[in-house]
């Protein structure tokens, strides 16, 4: 039997910010980098995860509607 494994890939290093806790809040309505951030409970350290946030953020329609 083949043993599930879950995988969560690091976005910010400095927060300890794994994928699923940045798509968790753009999902409960993060519609920015800062606010993901925010729903998250850390502020932006040395800002290289925001690029990344960004995309996941774009990838998300209801992000999207929000932001416009």
């Amino acid at each position: 039997m083949k043993s599930k494994r879950l995988s969560f890939v690091i976005v910010c290093v400095c927060n300890r910010l794994n994928e699923n806790r940045v798509r968790d809040a753009i999902v409960s309505g993060a519609c920015c980098s800062e606010d993901v951030y925010a729903r998250c409970g850390v502020r932006k350290n040395c800002g290289q995860c925001q690029e990344t946030i960004e995309e996941m953020l774009d990838q998300n329609p209801a992000a999207q509607a929000v932001a416009a």
